[in-house]
């Protein structure tokens, strides 16, 4: 027991400036400030619950909700709210005297925890949560113990024991729980519960304006607004072919793309519509990997369905325009448009190409772009066939040193992309995609800019896929007599999909004599290729060697924190899946994981039950085993004992009415009464008492 202080404020007042910890590192300073003064009205001894501590209490309050008013932006934002709530849980612990006030304190402590552990997402976040989880056991047990009974170390002792046994099921329920991307209300959203998900319908929206410019994808990227939900029949396909088609592009003036004045005209859209099924057949040149999913669109203004490219069949209350986008006949304002789709995910589509099609497919603004221009039309020169030309420009990307950044925007002006291709090579996905179109028009073969969505967000292991507006992405499309309109996707060029990941977590220094110059535009394909680096000429990096001794005795604390962070912190789904796989099952879903995790708690809950039971069961007494057995004998020998009747008493009964049994009798009694009734030689007595009850019973 700690001397002159109450243990149990002791213990709480640790638990939740521990919870707080996190809050006070992140906040202002001045929100710690007041709280310490306010924690220090729990020691004004008799002043404590006086009028002037509690103006001091009102005063610290009111200063509190002064400095949210000036400093943050909002009273609602999260900094805002998540100030207030720690300097009123610290005005209460003021203020706070009996059980119930400690126990809202340790429940406040709670949720600050919890709070704090969405600002650290670090490895220490972790250790800072299993700190405090041991201070809220402590607090719990000395708020519900008697204080002059439990010692501080049988209380400390208790909670270690709680935390050990704690630490499988957290551990089977981490491992289990499906992980769940993004905001928890996505799964409810997938699964379509009435969860508000209505779309802001701001001018500056992605795929709703009629005209993109420089950076516009960017934009619409640090956006989080839902755009639709897709349920998939069977697995979900990778995300990387996903491709939810939104609008496409054909004018360019040198700096934004534009949509004709007719874009949102239905009469006009269902003039050129694809209506039947047969003329989608004939449209349809190349099906491959068929996809079959349920397809529901949160409201955006426009007609826009996003349906997977390429669309095999339209759907109820909508039609495949001739640019092969899923389109409603209903602006969607304020419904959720609801319906199956199958689509197929490789194709070529086209059954013939308008004269005025191959003009606004190979139109070029004057005055704009001349060594893009240049570039484009020796590849033109250079080889005849629309795929050789394609193949060699994928080549100049491959090989050209470009670095995909969508945050970095070029200066607009009548050479964007001539800067961005030529001297820059640094940008997002509209320069990207911008450029090869209007190099494919270059060199006559005719190309036009696809915008929407790419990928999406798997939610757990289901197989429901959020698109949101993060989610913003433009491609291209060429044309070829031969084959119709096919994807080009240059992203995955200079980014692979299966280095996208390791990009991101490692990114590796690009050496000075790698870059390719690509100034002249009269630079032909082959001479790009042959500048290209060379990855065996690379000089590896080896890691330093060690500078003494202990280097390589002691553990690599560094690898084993960023393990720790890799399986742990960043434990998402597709880790979840390795993990799965890896403990040899093939296939799994957010069910079997719920199952799976109901079944092992259950089980484990279990096996703590029964070793509960056995450590308390009740401990068999054997030396009162054999004196019932003693006792029954006797009684089938005539002279059974009374039940009131004490040992000595039966023993002297005994040697009066069978003095022959005397001298065995006396000896087994008078052992009895010692090992009940003496404290000396109680084990040795205890082994020579079983030995002559069992001769006896032997012998009688």
């Amino acid at each position: 027991m700690m001397r002159g202080v109450d243990r149990k404020q002791v213990l709480v007042l640790i638990t939740v400036v521990l919870a707080a910890l996190p809050g006070f590192i992140h906040l202002p300073w001045w929100v710690a400030g007041v709280s310490i003064a306010g924690g220090c009205v729990h020691f004004m001894g008799r002043w404590k619950n006086s009028l002037y501590a509690r103006l001091l209490s009102l005063a610290l309050l009111g200063g509190t909700g002064f400095a949210i008013w000036t400093v943050f932006p909002s009273w609602f934002s999260g900094d805002a709210v998540l100030s207030f709530f720690v300097v009123v849980v610290f005005l209460k612990w003021g203020e706070s005297s009996t059980r119930r006030d400690f126990l809202l304190l340790i429940f406040a402590a709670v949720v600050l925890a919890c709070v704090g552990a969405l600002y650290f997402e670090s490895i220490l976040c972790m250790f800072h949560m299993v700190i405090v989880t041991f201070a809220l056991t402590l607090s719990l047990y000395a708020l519900f113990g008697d204080e002059r009974i439990l010692p501080l170390r049988y209380i400390f002792g208790k909670a270690v024991v709680l935390l050990l046994l704690a630490i499988p099921l957290t551990l089977l329920f981490f491992l289990t729980f499906p992980r769940i991307p993004g905001p928890v209300w996505d799964l409810g959203l997938a699964f379509g519960l009435p969860i508000k998900a209505m779309i802001d319908r701001g001018d500056g929206q992605f795929g709703k304006v009629k005209s993109l410019q420089p950076g516009g994808i960017q934009r619409a990227t640090e956006e989080n607004e839902n755009v639709l939900v897709a349920e998939f029949e069977g697995a979900v396909p990778f995300k990387s072919t996903l491709y939810w088609r939104g609008p496409v592009f054909w004018e360019f003036d040198g700096t934004d793309w534009s949509l004709p004045e007719s874009w949102d005209n239905r009469n006009s859209l269902l003039q050129g519509a694809i209506r039947s099924q047969k003329r989608l057949d004939r449209v349809l040149r190349k099906k491959g990997t068929p996809v079959r999913y349920t397809l529901r669109v949160m409201p955006n203004g426009g007609r826009w369905l996003y349906g997977l490219d390429f669309p095999a069949a339209s759907a109820p209350e909508a039609f495949i325009s001739e640019e092969f986008q899923l389109l409603s006949i209903r602006r969607i304002d304020d419904q959720e448009p609801k319906f199956q789709m199958s689509s197929f995910l490789d194709y070529e589509a086209g059954d013939r190409l308008t004269p005025e099609q191959r003009q606004r497919g190979l139109a070029w603004p004057e005055g704009t772009n001349p060594r893009l221009l240049e570039l484009g039309r020796e590849l033109g020169q250079q080889h005849e066939n629309p795929d050789d030309i394609v193949h060699h420009a994928v080549e100049l990307l491959a090989a050209g040193g470009f670095s995909y950044d969508s945050s970095h925007l070029v200066a607009p002006g009548p050479d964007m992309l001539d800067r961005y291709f030529f001297d820059e090579k640094q940008g997002g996905a509209e320069y990207l995609a911008g450029s090869f179109v209007m190099l494919m028009r270059a060199a006559g073969v005719p190309a036009r800019l696809v915008s929407g969505f790419r990928g999406g967000t798997i939610i757990a292991l289901t197989n429901f896929v959020i698109v949101k507006q993060a989610d913003a992405h433009a491609w291209l499309e060429v044309w070829n007599d031969a084959r119709g309109w096919y994807r080009v996707e240059p992203k995955d060029i200079i980014l692979p999909p299966g280095e996208k990941d390791a990009a991101l977590e490692a990114p590796a220094p690009v050496q000075e004599e790698s870059k390719v110059e690509m100034e002249s535009p009269r630079q032909s394909a082959e001479q790009v290729k042959s500048t290209a680096p060379n990855p065996e000429k690379a000089n590896p990096v080896s890691k330093p060697a060690g500078n003494n001794l202990f280097d390589n005795l002691l553990p690599d604390y560094a690898s084993l924190l960023s393990g720790m962070q890799k399986w742990v912190i960043q434990y998402n789904p597709d880790r979840q899946v390795e993990l799965l796989k890896g403990a040899g099952l093939k296939t799994g879903n957010w069910a079997n994981l719920m199952i799976s995790g109901a079944l092992g708690g259950a089980l484990l809950l279990g096996l703590y039950l029964a070793g509960a039971w056995w450590f308390n069961r009740p401990k068999r007494d054997v030396a009162a085993g054999a004196w019932a057995g003693f006792c029954t004998r006797m009684g089938k020998l005539g002279v059974p004992r009374e039940i009131w009747e004490c040992p000595r008493a039966y023993r002297d009964r005994v040697a009066d009415q069978r003095p022959e049994m005397k001298e065995a009798v006396d000896d087994i009694i008078n052992r009895y009464i010692s090992i009940r009734f003496r404290d000396d030689g109680k084990k040795d007595e205890q082994q020579i008492f079983m030995r002559q009850v069992k001769r006896f019973l032997s012998m009688t």
